[in-house]
């Protein structure tokens, strides 16, 4: 009675600290970081999983060494104490200032193991349902017969079974799979393509987000393979960095070795605009944009902010639009405005949009600008995993995006098409790898 009655008060002083922890953290983020205050239930809803998941298995292990039991049990709560100190530390350090170790390895460990953990849970919810008809039975004065117990130790198996492939799969994903830079070759046939930009090679480049390389070397890797496809043009499609323009520090070298005869070309994406770090004034925001600015002229490419290009070969011209930060999601500010874009532009043998987000090709471009034969968007990241095999394609990007990754076209009644191609993105942000989606550079030849 004495050690129910203890147990019964280590819960409530715990339960107690988590709201007075939660409260604490979230309003210390709306304060100074609002942005990153509605992850709060995020993260209360991780540690429900958490705690189901422990208090399920914790039987499994309860005959083990007591230094055993203590280092499982802190192995399994680290994940939630690192995201809840890196959460608490975003409002406090800014984010450009600290440690790749702090700001890209420990939070990425984290959210594999809740990754893990939730695949876990998935065979364990039959699992719970079985506990609860065994509650009830027990009320009634009735014992769950042997076969239902069977099945939830059948099932917890499982879990751990599953949970432990898919951690093992996050592991592989986050040291080999993020540098398996992919290239996807897709032709887009235009309507009246001129002789002179018949075969045109453009390769599309997006979401590098430097701020979450550990070293260049790889970077250097995926460059290498840009050049040896011989591009004519190389287009960036937005999110150089995570969060400041700090992070391209090292990386101006490799990233100047990319070549293209007809030009590089670049858009902002919504993490270009240092949205995501609290500043101390609208002016260091404004100044740390324009240093990205500059960082763009000095390797040589071509930032288009609602502005357009026009690349001519042997008599052929191609229009090149490049819109700011375009969402139709209410997430994301939007900074893009391409009516302005196109006022007063003459239309080309060939018009390419560059729009970082693709909602943007759905909400307005496809049926208000038909004249784009073409958008290049990224943004998705596919997720960074999912399953693309043997034709077939999932990601649960799709339950956010209707366009997630790769090509999407729309006939219109004049014959023309349009086409918009979603690029999965080159590097990674939060995961710190990619499973079954891989790092893409995608080759694009015009065709008749």
């Amino acid at each position: 009675m004495e050690k129910g009655r203890v147990r019964r008060l280590k819960q409530l002083v715990t339960a107690v600290l988590i709201i007075f922890i939660t409260l604490g953290l979230y309003f210390l983020l709306r304060h100074s970081l609002p942005k990153y205050a509605g992850r709060v239930p995020f993260l209360l809803l991780l540690f429900a999983i958490d705690y189901l998941l422990y208090s399920s298995l914790h039987p499994s292990w309860q005959n083990l060494r007591s230094f055993v039991r203590v280092v499982f049990a802190f192995l399994w709560w680290m994940p939630i104490v690192v995201l809840t100190l890196f959460l608490a530390s975003t409002a406090l350090v800014p984010m450009q200032e600290m440690g790749s170790f702090f700001r890209i390895v420990l939070p990425g460990f984290a959210l594999m193991a809740f990754i893990a953990k939730s695949i876990m849970l998935l065979p364990l919810l039959p699992a719970f349902l079985i506990r609860l008809t065994d509650l009830f039975s027990n009320l009634f004065g009735r014992k769950l017969p042997s076969s239902g117990k069977r099945t939830f130790i059948i099932l917890k198996k499982m879990g751990i079974f599953f949970g432990s492939i898919a951690f093992a799969g996050l592991l592989v994903g986050s040291t080999i799979w993020v540098y398996k830079f992919k290239t996807h070759r897709i032709s887009i046939r235009i309507q009246n393509l001129p002789d002179s930009l018949e075969g045109l090679r453009i390769v599309q480049l997006s979401d590098i987000h430097l701020g979450s390389w550990l070293s260049a070397s790889p970077l250097r890797k995926a460059v290498e393979q840009v050049n040896a496809l011989k591009p004519d043009i190389v287009v960036f499609t937005g999110d150089m960095v995570n969060y400041s323009t700090a992070e391209v520090r090292g990386f101006e070298t490799t990233l100047a070795r990319l070549k293209a005869p007809l030009g590089i070309y670049a858009i902002l994406g919504n993490h270009d605009y240092g949205d995501y770090v609290s500043w101390n004034t609208e002016d260091e925001k404004e100044k740390n944009l324009q240093q990205l600015v500059e960082f763009y002229n000095s390797l040589g490419w071509k930032l288009l902010r609602n502005e357009t290009s026009v690349i001519e070969r042997n008599g052929g011209s191609i229009l090149l639009a490049g819109v700011e930060n375009w969402s139709a999601t209410a997430r994301f500010r939007k900074y893009g405005d391409l009516y302005q874009t196109m006022k007063g532009v003459g239309l080309k043998d060939v018009n390419i949009l560059l729009s970082h987000d693709p909602t943007h090709w759905e909400a307005e471009v496809s049926d208000r600008f038909p004249e784009f034969d073409l958008t290049l968007s990224g943004h998705t990241h596919g997720m960074q995993m999912g399953i693309e095999a043997f034709g077939f394609k999932w990601s649960p990007a799709r339950y956010i995006y209707k366009n997630w990754a790769g090509l999407t076209e729309k006939a219109n009644p004049d014959g023309r098409k349009n086409y918009l191609y979603v690029n999965r993105g080159l590097g990674h942000i939060a995961y710190p790898g990619r499973v079954g989606i891989l790092p893409e550079i995608t080759l694009i030849t015009l065709r008749k």
